[in-house]
């Protein structure tokens, strides 16, 4: 049996018994180590109740004191009871300076509006006590314990709290909604790590390659249904697997190594546009509509490189230069970025030139021919294939006949050799634009 009982602070004796921690002497023992263990948790539990209070849904379990008629044995709630002392008074966190600093302040403002009894439950004795303390510290117990809330559930407490859905909440309802996704990975959602999921949401260079975007919290993009899915099934099935974890993603270099990993057929095509932004909490998706034009990419980039133009590069030394050209500041290091570039491109074609060295057009070719030859004859190669049509190869011609362009042997010499000639950002950035897909399909 228990009743509930309103208990003067000065009453409710710390327990020296603390499951917490070793047995010690005496209550002044018992506040002065959960100080030192505690410390900035214990702080923020005494801000806390300067802010709010104590929990009213959470009432500390005591039992009458062995030896002292009137006061109580805390056995549950000693963290609380021990903020509310140290409120009342400070000079018991005194062995530790930085912890008695900042509770003698915030006992400044409690005073003004004290906490001076506590409503309590109490038990006779500490074996009636016991099995509640017990379900309360060591989990669900069956289900018969506090069964604690997942990441997801969380969130969606949060959302209802809010009135705002958490970005990693609308992409899984999206998931979970949406036709293009297969039916193991819905049925596996809620195992994903909500924070990664989030982590990876958030970061631009990922929302550039899945192309969203985040709107007011709200989570958005212009491409289709079944697009928009292809890159979010890719993560989310990493994360269930495990294929990814936190480590793997931390950083913002760790994510750019990781939306490299994508393949081609993972990656949304960004060929058709919504007329307007859509959410994927909604899934009210508006008319797509296709596009005529050649796909758009921003100069407004900071790179020469867009995020999510993603290469399978099998050549280490290739590939640590592509991924220079995806992190250097183009604006800021324009002479690095335009050698970098024209390297690039060159060693590109030789890579592709030498795996496809049978082939009778690369005979009269090789790693010392000049690159417009290179380009000519890569160009014939894929026309041929039917990977592309003429007028689509044209950007890669103009680029390497234009004595103008970044890719021509004479504007190359003039950056390194004349010190009065200089490259222009935009004009690098567009250079990239004109041959993006040129290159990618040389690394296909």
């Amino acid at each position: 049996m228990s009743t509930h009982k309103r208990i003067s602070i000065s009453n409710l004796v710390v327990n020296i018994e603390n499951p917490r921690y070793e047995m010690v002497g005496s209550q002044h023992e018992a506040i002065a180590l959960m100080v030192k263990e505690q410390k900035s948790k214990l702080l923020n539990l005494c801000s806390d109740v300067v802010n709010y209070g104590l929990n009213p849904s959470e009432m500390p379990i005591v039992i009458p004191h062995e030896k002292d008629k009137g006061q109580y044995n805390v056995l549950e709630g000693n963290r609380r009871i021990v903020a509310l002392k140290l409120l009342h008074n400070p000079d018991l966190a005194k062995d530790s300076i930085q912890i008695y600093k900042k509770v003698k302040d915030l006992s400044a403002i409690f005073r003004k509006n004290t906490i001076n009894e506590v409503e309590c439950v109490v038990f006779a004795t500490s074996l009636d006590a016991n099995r509640w303390v017990k379900l309360k510290h060591t989990g669900e117990n069956d289900r018969i314990g506090v069964v604690k809330w997942d990441a997801q559930q969380t969130a969606r407490f949060d959302e209802r709290m809010s009135g705002k859905s958490p970005v990693v909440l609308q992409a899984i309802d999206f998931l979970k909604k949406s036709k293009a996704v297969p039916a193991e990975i819905k049925s596996n959602l809620k195992s994903i790590p909500s924070t990664n999921l989030d982590r990876l949401l958030r970061d631009r260079g990922v929302q550039e390659l899945l192309g969203i975007n985040i709107e007011d919290g709200r989570l958005q993009t212009r491409i289709p249904e079944e697009e928009v899915a292809k890159g979010l099934i890719k993560i989310v099935d990493d994360l269930i697997q495990s294929r990814i974890k936190v480590k793997d993603i931390y950083t913002k270099a760790d994510r750019e190594k990781y939306i490299e990993s994508f393949k081609q057929g993972e990656i949304p095509q960004k060929d058709t546009k919504a007329k307007a932004p859509w959410e994927l909490a909604s899934h009210n998706v508006v008319q797509i509509v296709a596009s005529t034009r050649k796909k758009e990419i921003s100069l407004d980039r900071r790179t020469l490189i867009p995020k999510d133009c993603v290469l399978q590069i099998t050549d280490s030394r290739i590939n640590k230069i592509y991924r220079e050209l995806k992190a250097i500041l183009c604006d800021d290091y324009e002479n690095a970025v335009a050698v970098l570039f024209r390297v690039f491109v060159e060693l590109s074609l030789d890579h592709f030139i030498e795996k496809n060295s049978k082939e009778s057009e690369f005979s009269k070719v090789n790693i010392d021919s000049e690159l417009k030859a290179k380009v000519t004859t890569t160009a014939d190669y894929l026309q041929r294939k039917g990977i592309f049509k003429k007028h689509e190869l044209k950007g890669i011609r103009v680029a390497v006949s234009n004595q103008n362009n970044v890719l021509s042997i004479e504007t190359f010499n003039a950056y390194v050799h004349n010190r009065h000639f200089s490259p222009v950002s935009k004009d690098l950035k567009t250079g990239w634009d004109n041959i993006q897909l040129f290159i990618q399909k040389l690394w296909e």
